[in-house]
């Protein structure tokens, strides 16, 4: 008698699901009309909002960044023997600023993108990259248009040159929106060292251009940072060397001319005396210097040797080529996305409608 119950409940059940759909098809159809109508202005307006979006050209550049391998075997030694003329030839990269993929995050820094943007658009151009990419867009005309922007430009960036508050303020806005959704650096796998950098842009050159002089300026600036340490030691042990050569030099000079002082036959016995001590002093200091000098030589060789160890290695495995791809919004499924999403939401408003006026007005 229970089971008989239950499955009588289940039917009704059902009954009424298909009863409140055939309900709802029949309301809907009603409106046929209107939905169709609604459908119709949405393919419209979504086959002019493709037409009227301009194509954009995607430039992809490739690279390979190798880590330098610091703690090599054998400079433990060195290391050492440096210490004891103050100086730290390194031998260990460790992190950094730039290290892992802290990398990928330094492409998309705002004063990196400053730098590029204000750069010549081309080769000994008065036109920068921030202007070619203001008209591709036409911002110039909206910023002409706006009585507290006016006719501005942006001049490439030289030393000791300035920018006004509004300058500053329209190229912030450029590099967000290169940022945001026209500029992208991923790694092509996770274990892999290869990076890509992608820029899309409505412009084919500009598109390569940005990409191609970003890329060189992260990685002059990726090698500086990393071996700017080494660099002033090597630099310190070189002045070192210099330093430690001329007085040697000096040194050689004043031992010869005092030998053939000694050389010379003179009549006071102590005129001789004092030449000889001052000669043997000379090569005293000649000596010292001399060892001075080839233990600091080593140590400068060394340490130009660990700086080529800690340089690392970036090579280019492919670069834009013009023609780029090239990517165009599909007016057909513009269309069709237009039309759907329009009768979506008629269908959600009708029925939210019907909803409303059964349960409020009974």
């Amino acid at each position: 008698m229970t089971e008989q119950i239950s499955i009588n409940t289940e039917d009704n059940s059902l009954k009424e699901l298909l009863l409140n759909i055939k309900e709802l098809t029949s309301f809907l159809m009603k409106h046929y009309k209107l939905i169709i109508l609604i459908s119709l202005i949405g393919g419209v307006l979504g086959f002019l909002y493709a037409s009227n979006q301009k194509p954009t050209y995607t430039a992809k550049m490739t690279f390979v960044l190798e880590e330098a391998k610091g703690g090599a075997s054998g400079l433990g030694g060195l290391a050492s023997l440096a210490g004891q003329f103050g100086v730290d030839i390194g031998g260990t990269s460790g992190g950094g600023v730039l290290s892992g993929d802290n990398i990928l995050l330094y492409f998309k820094s705002p004063s990196l993108a400053r730098e590029v943007l204000l750069s010549p658009f081309e080769e000994k151009s008065k036109t920068s990259i921030a202007d070619f990419y203001a008209n591709v867009y036409g911002l110039k005309k909206i910023w002409r248009n706006d009585k507290n922007i006016g006719d501005i430009s942006f001049p490439i960036l030289e030393t000791n040159r300035t920018y006004s508050l509004v300058q500053e303020s329209l190229l912030k806005g450029i590099i967000d929106r290169i940022n945001s959704s026209q500029f992208s650096v991923v790694r092509a796998d996770k274990k892999a060292a290869f990076i890509d950098v992608i820029s899309s842009m409505q412009d084919e050159l500009l598109a390569k251009i940005y990409c191609e002089r970003i890329v060189q300026k992260v990685v002059d600036r990726y090698i500086s940072i990393k071996t700017q340490r080494q660099n002033a030691t090597v630099q310190k042990l070189q002045l070192r060397v210099d330093s430690i050569a001329n007085l040697l030099k000096q040194k050689t000079m004043s031992g010869a001319y005092l030998q053939n002082s000694t050389n010379t036959l003179d009549i006071n016995p102590l005129y001789r005396t004092g030449t000889t001590v001052a000669v043997e002093t000379t090569i005293r200091d000649k000596t010292l210097l001399s060892t001075i000098f080839a233990n600091v030589t080593q140590n400068l060789e060394m340490a130009k040797f660990t700086l080529s160890q800690e340089t690392p290695v970036i090579q280019i495995v492919d670069s834009p080529i013009l023609p780029l791809k090239k990517v165009k919004i599909s007016r057909i499924k513009t269309t069709l996305q237009g039309a759907f999403l329009f009768a979506f939401i008629i269908i959600l408003l009708l029925l939210g409608r019907r909803v409303y006026f059964k349960i409020f007005k009974g």
